[in-house]
């Protein structure tokens, strides 16, 4: 397959699945990633195994869970409840999850790997990762935050332990847990940091992307292009964002393609060749979701999302440049 380059490229990389054409992006290491993943942060285990269960019967390949969302095992449940049924192998799904960064706030009173142990820890967690989802690789693994913003006042060896934790990364992926090794909330500075010692670039960096914060926010889009990494979007409506959902601009714009305000703003971060990550256990709003890639917005569409301001936004809540 070749690497998509441009929107209408979208439709040349894709899986079959159930009745769906999901578009691929080939990451920097050859492995081919849905465009589209079915996110479950701040699900519950029922809401994490409904969700996911619906996504895969209706054509779903992807999903993106986190240890800090807590709701792994019910999402490993999920996945391992629909290949019994005979439809689908396991190499035509997409399982994303994340590990915390070492010395961050644990999360709901989770623990995180420790800012002193930070290499051993990171190994200890992926390997738990794999565990909990009763998995035994995953297709993506990504660092979920940097240890506070990238260098800042709290820990002075924030640096070593970034480098520490990506080796411990490497190790997983060269052992054949991993297809793929990526991080989240990552700024150019925290690059700037693992890149001069890592063997292995990042294939990806998911991080905050919406109509609102332009086309490159920060200028991380093209940073990460010109170093070979992926840009992945999470909150793509800005977290349910009205002025995204029902807002004039999005909604005249997707009248016009006979889809909705949701559908034009999804598509508009696919069509910048960002892979995308968007949540709902709605099985009606998993349908629109994912039902946008049988249109393009025009270039002077694409311009008026570009210009937009509303809602405003930022790459990540770790660091700004």
């Amino acid at each position: 397959m070749k690497m998509i380059t441009g929107a209408l490229a979208l439709a040349c990389s894709a899986v079959a699945v159930t009745g769906l054409t999901i578009p691929t992006i080939k990451l920097n290491n050859g492995v081919e990633m849905p465009v589209f993943s079915l996110g479950v942060w701040k699900y519950n285990d029922t809401e994490a195994h409904a969700a996911v269960s619906t996504a895969l019967a209706m054509g779903y390949n992807a999903v993106d869970t986190a240890y800090d969302y807590n709701n792994q095992k019910a999402v490993g449940q999920a996945v391992a409840e629909f290949l019994a049924k005979g439809t689908s192998h396991r190499n035509e799904l997409f399982i994303t999850t994340k590990i915390p960064g070492c010395g961050t706030i644990p999360i709901a009173g989770l623990p995180t790997p420790s800012k002193d142990n930070c290499g051993p820890d990171s190994a200890k967690f992926l390997n738990g990762n794999l565990g909990l989802l009763s998995m035994d690789y995953v297709d993506l693994v990504l660092l979920h935050f940097p240890p506070n913003s990238c260098g800042g006042p709290l820990y002075k060896n924030a640096c070593q332990m970034m480098k520490d934790q990506w080796a411990a990364m490497e190790d997983f992926y060269k052992a054949g847990k991993a297809k793929a090794i990526g991080v989240s909330n990552y700024c150019q500075s925290c690059f700037e940091c693992i890149l001069p010692a890592a063997t292995i670039v990042p294939q990806v960096n998911q991080v905050q992307y919406h109509v609102g914060e332009g086309p490159d926010p920060i200028g991380l889009g093209s940073y990460c292009k010109e170093k070979g990494i992926q840009m992945e979007a999470y909150s793509a409506l800005a977290q349910g964002s009205s002025e995204l959902i029902s807002g004039n601009l999005t909604t005249s714009i997707g009248k016009a393609h006979g889809k909705s305000g949701v559908q034009v703003a999804l598509r508009w971060v696919v069509q910048h060749n960002w892979l995308l990550t968007s949540k709902s256990s709605n099985p009606a709003y998993q349908a629109e979701d994912i039902d946008i890639f049988d249109f393009v917005l025009t270039d002077a569409e694409m311009a008026l999302l570009d210009a937009a301001t509303v809602p405003s936004g930022s790459p990540s809540f770790f660091c700004s440049s």
